[in-house]
């Protein structure tokens, strides 16, 4: 019961963030809310890994939110560096 409703909690806000990345009005607001998808798309597989027992999902949950670390990251580089050659 409690993972159902924590389950339709993420996924309302993740409806939330994809909006935000469709009509974010800058690169900085789509660069945040694509990082707060992956995060909560990371949580749900969480949740779904412990309800289930899967375990071993955590470690490639784990890799994931990494990767996607570095992607805003360099992502953010990127534009940090583009904003300064204008």
């Amino acid at each position: 019961m409690i993972y159902t409703i924590l389950n339709t909690l993420i996924l309302v806000s993740l409806i939330l963030m994809i909006i935000k990345l469709i009509l974010g009005p800058t690169a900085w607001d789509r660069v945040l809310a694509f990082a707060s998808i992956s995060s909560k798309i990371s949580l749900l597989s969480l949740v779904y890994a412990i309800t289930k027992g899967f375990y071993v999902m955590i470690d490639i949950i784990i890799i994931f939110l990494v990767l996607n670390l570095w992607g805003v990251v360099i992502i953010s580089r990127f534009l940090e560096r583009s904003k300064k050659n204008d």
